[in-house]
Formats: structure tokens, C-alpha cells, sequence
């Protein structure tokens, strides 16, 4: 009974302020979507870069002249560093085809001799795919007097961290601005709605309304309009998820589940969102307690 009443108040409420409100759902509905969209960007772009992680490896070259013992005993030392799950060695013969592979056979067929040392070619844990851990392991790899020198892509691995930090606080950062812009727009139009039934809010007062009556509606009114905003923003973001899927390599981190939950989370953003803004309205504008002002007179005058 009274959640039907709070309801019918609510439905009142926007039928005296119908294209207030008909435009914050919508200016809602708009600012989730891009954040829908640019959510699933970044995560495309953090699938990738996490993709790109894997390929990572780092490459002990050793001196040459080893003995086998010597060459087992550097294996040994390598993996026991932290962030190198395995090391794999290449011998002078599969360095040669490597660089056969890369650079073509003529350079080769005028060497008389195979110049390339042997090498280790390491596997990383996800502690190794660090810029910290890749400069860890290769200081200690090349502490040992039998490597010649390390190759490790820390300048790339360092580059590509910093541009996803860079991209998670952007998003962040749109985030806030968008849940502030939305929550002030939802504020507005409530504050419209309190405005147009000022009259009966203080009527319902004057009846001994309790205060969650009162502002029940305007609450389910904020709600509403987030859950109305966010379902519009995840059917845009579904829409734009299926064009987006036939996009090369990050195409698929658009679509299937990653879309669904990122587009379904919207419903929940736009809710919280309109509950908030409805509450902060409601503090401001809503008329003060008739009861209330006639107590504070009296004891004025006393």
C-alpha cells in the first residue's frame, strides 16, 4: 500500500517535470554508454598488454670456451633466480639458424666460422614480467663470471606498464567525472519535481506524514531514473560491442562476457548514481517540516 502510494507520488513527480527528466535519462544513458565503451577499451587494451606480457623472455648469453659442467652450473644459477620459471639453452648451431631465420643466409654463407655464442633463452614468471623483476634478474644473471652479457626488453616492458597506469587513471578519472555530472543532473530534476508537489509535501507533513514518506517517492524517483539511464546505456553498449567484435586483436575482448557484465554493471552505476543524487536533493530542497519551524518560533519566543 504504501510503496504504490510512494509510487504513484513518484509518477506525479515526473509528470510535472517530463522533459527534465526525459533528459537526464537520457544525458544518463549517453555518459554510461561511453563509459561502458572506453571500460571495454581498457580492458581490451589490459587482455592485450597482459598477452603481450608472456612474450617477454630475457637471453643469457655465455662466454665462450665453457665446459658443459660450467654451462649446467650457470642453468642451475639462472633458474634459482626469482622470476625465471626455466631456462632453455641455445647451442652455437640453433643461434645460427635464428639468425638465418632474421637476417637471411647471405651474411652467413660468407662467415667461415659460426661467431654466435651459446645462450640461454629464459622463461619468466609473472614476477619476472616486471620492469623491477626483468632488472633483477638480469643485474644477477650478468654477476656470473661465465655470461657475457644479458638481453633483457626492460625499456619496453617499463613503456608499456606506464601506458596502462596511464589508461586505468584516465578511466578513473572520466569515472568521476561522469558519476559527478550524472548525479548533479538527476539532483536537478528532482529538485524540479520537489518544487512542482512543494505544496503537498507540506500538506503531508501538516497530516503527520512520517519523513521517510515524504521522501520516498522523490528516492524512488533518483532510482528510477538511474535504472532507466543505465539499461539505454548497456543495450548502446551491446549494439556497439557486435560492431566492434570484427575489429583485429582487440575485437574480441568487446564482445561475449566481457560486453554483457560490462554492459549489465551499468544498470548498477546508474542505479547508485540516482539513489545518490536523490539524496543529496533531498537534503537541499526539500521543505522544511512546517512542525518544525513552528517549534523553533515558539521557543524563539520564549
Amino acid at each position: 500500500m504504501f510503496w504504490s502510494t510512494s509510487t504513484a507520488e513518484a509518477w506525479r513527480a515526473v509528470s510535472s517535470a517530463k522533459r527534465a527528466t526525459i533528459s537526464s535519462v537520457l544525458i544518463m544513458a549517453v555518459s554510461l554508454a561511453i563509459l561502458g565503451i572506453l571500460g571495454l577499451g581498457a580492458l581490451a587494451f589490459h587482455n592485450e598488454a597482459q598477452t603481450a606480457k608472456r612474450w617477454i623472455t630475457a637471453e643469457v648469453f655465455l662466454k665462450d670456451g665453457l665446459e658443459p659442467e660450467a654451462i649446467q652450473l650457470v642453468r642451475r644459477r639462472i633458474v634459482a633466480i626469482e622470476g625465471v620459471s626455466n631456462a632453455r639453452l641455445i647451442t652455437k648451431a640453433e643461434a645460427l639458424v635464428r639468425f638465418k631465420r632474421f637476417f637471411g643466409s647471405e651474411l652467413v654463407d660468407v662467415l667461415e666460422t659460426n661467431p654466435l655464442p651459446q645462450s640461454y633463452l629464459l622463461t619468466l614468471s609473472d614476477e619476472g614480467r616486471t620492469p623491477e623483476g626483468l632488472k633483477a634478474i638480469a643485474r644477477k644473471a650478468g654477476s656470473f663470471p661465465e655470461v657475457e652479457s644479458v638481453d633483457a626488453d626492460v625499456e619496453w616492458l617499463t613503456i608499456l606498464e606506464r601506458i596502462s597506469f596511464t589508461v586505468n587513471v584516465v578511466l578513473l578519472l572520466f569515472l568521476g567525472i561522469v558519476g559527478f555530472a550524472i548525479s548533479v543532473v538527476i539532483s536537478r530534476t528532482i529538485g524540479l519535481g520537489i518544487a512542482s508537489r512543494a505544496e503537498v509535501v507540506t500538506l503531508q507533513r501538516l497530516l503527520g506524514a512520517s519523513e521517510w514518506f515524504v521522501r520516498r517517492p522523490f528516492v524512488i524517483l533518483g532510482v528510477a531514473q538511474g535504472a532507466v539511464g543505465g539499461i539505454l546505456a548497456a543495450l548502446i553498449v551491446l549494439a556497439c560491442s557486435r560492431f566492434a567484435y570484427a575489429i583485429p586483436l582487440v575485437g574480441h575482448s568487446f564482445g561475449g562476457t566481457n560486453a554483457h557484465v560490462a554492459a549489465w554493471s551499468l544498470v548498477g552505476v546508474g542505479v547508485v548514481l540516482g539513489l545518490a543524487g536523490s539524496i543529496s536533493t533531498l537534503r537541499s530542497s526539500l521543505p522544511r517540516d512546517p512542525w518544525e519551524s513552528e517549534q523553533v518560533t515558539r521557543n524563539s519566543l520564549c
